[in-house]
């Protein structure tokens, strides 16, 4: 009888590896790069078996399939977070996981490197530089600037998303009167 035990685990084993395997079981994605509904994207060895007939599921609720893509309601592409999904092989499910991150600082399209305020005048950034970000832009100043100051500083202007991924410019600022 124990000559047996060693032979049924590997037979074991093997049997439990035979099947469709995946790449990982978490998969990462920038924000904003499509996620498609393609089971041979995340099963290891993809060409041995017939993944175009499995079907591949959100799990997570606000996940819309469209065409052969996962979308978040109202968007072209998922949001950041963590979704749950499921290939459906016809004989068994196969439960992984995507997480959708923002790691990208925002895009400067265009920005004046010359800009004349008033003393004392609140400066609203997004009139002198095009940013754009998925997550949202916000602008902050790292340097020392003081709008009552009559003349010209130079001012370096944190442009960030809300995930801290952030660019910086400087700009010539010049207050008058």
């Amino acid at each position: 009888m124990r000559k047996w035990i060693p032979m049924l685990l590997c037979l074991l084993l093997m049997s439990g590896c035979s099947g469709p395997q995946l790449e990982r079981q978490t998969f990462t994605v920038e924000l904003g790069q499509d996620v498609y509904a393609n089971a041979a994207l995340y099963i290891k060895n993809p060409d041995q078996y017939p993944t175009d007939d499995w079907n591949v599921e959100a799990k997570t609720s606000g996940v819309i399939k469209k065409e052969n893509r996962f979308i978040s309601k109202n968007l072209d592409y998922l949001v950041v977070g963590q979704y749950d999904f499921e290939i459906d092989t016809g004989k068994s499910n196969i439960d992984f996981a995507i997480s959708i991150k923002d790691t990208q600082a925002p895009t400067i399209e265009s920005y004046e490197s010359n800009v004349t305020v008033k003393q004392n005048e609140s400066i609203d950034w997004s009139k002198y530089i095009e940013a754009s970000d998925l997550s949202g832009v916000s602008f902050a100043i790292t340097s020392d600037f003081d709008n009552s100051k009559l003349g010209i500083q130079d001012v370096t202007l944190r442009i960030s998303d809300r995930f801290g991924n952030a660019a910086q410019r400087t700009i010539h600022v010049t207050v008058i009167v």
